[in-house]
């Protein structure tokens, strides 16, 4: 990343952080301990303006976050986005259990986004994205997190997919927006999977099978056995990669049908084994990218000798 702008939290309650690929690309305009505003340029060059908030989580002083958004949008020529934690509710649909939210509340936040002629994007997946993890009656699942966009300018993005992606160890799930979503892309084969072979598969029965059987059948020098490794093994740990995303996949699935489930019982105890089933896998992912980062490489180069290609 090569730009970065953080805002602390009031102890648990908020924090901001907006990180960036290109420098040239982002260009903040203004940030407080509830938002950061941004202009950014798409691949088009074409601007958009970016809001990421933080709704204030006292009721009493919600208002307070409206009018400070009234007051960004004042400056807002662009097509609009505000994406973030708003710690309010549309309507009654977004929240099930606990005590009824004030319908004043619900008429503030419908107003605000009236006013600023915006529209609530809804997610292609998942609906709630705050769970207590509560039992029983004391269990409360609320809407709390979205991505408001400029009414006249949703037509601009045909493409457009917002989804939820479900947190191993969090009560509050995260959403990502993205402006192509839904565009056909070519199936290329990640480029990061090009053959290196490092301590990773060390352990991993089913790798020291391949590669045993690959240098077997190689020629007799060198170069020639472990270009025959290579072969073998890249398209072992491709395969590999798709099906922990597959799983992580199908533990996406599981848990938007244990959240949003309508009524009936609440099955935590479930809920919990399937966000460490998926922790475990986010965790091998992490490991795997991070023993393959560009940054790494740069760093170590051909002095690494965990890795060879």
């Amino acid at each position: 990343m090569e730009g970065c702008l953080a805002v602390n939290a009031n102890g648990k309650s908020g924090g901001l952080v907006m990180m960036w690929k290109e420098s040239d690309k982002v260009k903040v305009q203004t940030y407080s301990s509830n938002h950061i505003d941004s202009i950014i340029k798409l691949e088009n060059d074409n601007p958009i303006r970016f809001t990421g908030f933080y709704g204030n989580a006292e009721p009493n002083k919600r208002q307070c976050s409206w009018n400070m958004l009234r007051r960004v949008g004042q400056s807002v020529a662009e097509k609009w986005i505000i994406g973030g934690d708003f710690n309010a509710i549309l309507d009654n649909a977004e929240n099930e259990g606990g005590r009824r939210k004030p319908r004043v509340l619900m008429e503030d936040f419908r107003e605000v986004v009236d006013e600023l002629s915006m529209v609530d994007l809804k997610t292609d997946n998942g609906w709630f994205t705050w769970v207590n993890n509560r039992d029983g009656t004391a269990l409360v699942k609320e809407r709390l997190d979205r991505f408001l966009m400029s009414a006249n300018d949703v037509a601009r993005f045909p493409f457009m997919e917002t989804k939820v992606i479900r947190q191993s160890t969090s009560d509050h799930d995260a959403i990502i927006l993205d402006t192509e979503g839904r565009k056909l892309r070519d199936r290329h084969r990640d480029p990061r999977l090009c053959f290196k072979y490092d301590v990773c598969w060390a352990k991993d029965v089913e790798a020291k099978k391949i590669i045993k059987e690959a240098w077997q059948k190689g020629s007799k020098d060198i170069m020639g056995k472990i270009e025959m490794v290579g072969k073998k093994f890249g398209g072992w740990q491709y395969k590999k990669l798709k099906q922990m995303r597959n799983q992580m996949g199908t533990l996406q699935v599981n848990i938007n049908n244990v959240i949003d489930r309508q009524g009936g019982t609440y099955a935590s105890n479930k809920l919990k084994a399937l966000r460490i089933k998926l922790g475990k896998l986010l965790d091998e992912e992490e490991k795997y990218w991070a023993q393959r980062s560009r940054i790494q490489w740069l760093k170590e180069g051909d002095r690494n000798t965990r890795f060879f290609m």
